[in-house]
């Protein structure tokens, strides 16, 4: 119960952390949005605090090696992988607004990866031996027909969910002024499932846990930081309706390949 309430408290003092960095910076980079939509963008940084605090608890590795696996990720998903697609598809974010929000995006996970490392006390932790000794050996073929697999497994599952939600949005879609080819829109999804990848193998390196929880881990990751979690709070750009069937389509499509990454790349012992 003692250790419950030691993380309860941290968790509230994590969210509380995030939000005065997103206010603080979205301020500096004149970003007004950052202040609308409060009870959605706690709700969003909740999720975004118990999935990387998660992380931080169950991996293997701690200090500055942990904090920068944990920016990698929350960076790569959340921040990059989202605002390229979002640019990709000309959703008419002004360019500058878009480098305001970039560089705000980047500050904020930047610093909030080691706070909250530091607060999920993930800076010192004692070796373990087992752990190290469970460590899975991959050779180089085996990361690149793992990449490949992977990468593949994105592109399909975003099609098919992009598929089933077409008539839902394609409305919204075809009053912007220019959509992009279906070839260029298959190139980039190349090109995100493979970020995607690389973002997040650091962290699913770090992870002790059993397979299952691993790619069940991973599959929240991809989820919750690059789908729910972002399409939550309000933004001018993308009205609610869309935001809610984005967000049911991503956080499940997602979720399902950062459930076969986690599969392909968790852990073993080494045979």
């Amino acid at each position: 119960m003692k250790s419950f309430r030691n993380y309860f408290w941290r968790i509230l003092l994590a969210i509380l952390v995030l939000v005065v960095l997103q206010v603080g910076f979205g301020f500096i980079f004149g970003i007004e949005e950052t202040f609308t939509g409060l009870p959605l963008v706690l709700l969003s940084n909740l999720l975004i605090v118990l999935i990387l605090s998660y992380v931080v608890v169950r991996s293997d590795a701690h200090g500055l090696k942990l904090a920068s696996g944990v920016f990698l990720l929350f960076f790569g998903i959340n921040v990059f992988n989202t605002q390229i697609e979002a640019i990709f598809f000309q959703l008419q974010i002004p360019r500058m607004e878009s480098i305001n929000m970039f560089f705000q995006g980047l500050l904020v996970t930047l610093i909030f990866s080691y706070l909250l490392v530091l607060l999920m006390g993930g800076m010192h932790k004692p070796a373990s031996n087992s752990e190290s000794e469970a460590r899975s050996y991959i050779s180089i073929i085996g990361y690149v027909w793992r990449f490949v697999v992977c990468d593949v497994s994105y592109v399909v599952l975003y099609c098919i969910a992009g598929a089933i939600i077409l008539p839902y949005v394609q409305d919204f879609y075809d009053s912007l002024a220019q959509t992009p080819a279906v070839g260029k829109v298959l190139i980039m999804q190349v090109f995100r499932g493979l970020i995607y990848v690389i973002v997040t193998l650091p962290v699913i390196r770090m992870i002790k846990a059993k397979k299952w929880e691993t790619a069940l881990i991973i599959g929240l990751q991809l989820s919750i930081l690059g789908g729910i979690a972002p399409l939550l709070p309000p933004n001018p750009y993308m009205p609610p309706e869309i935001r809610l069937v984005h967000g049911m389509e991503i956080g499940i499509s997602n979720f399902i390949y950062g459930a076969i990454m986690g599969l392909l790349f968790a852990k073993r012992p080494k045979e």
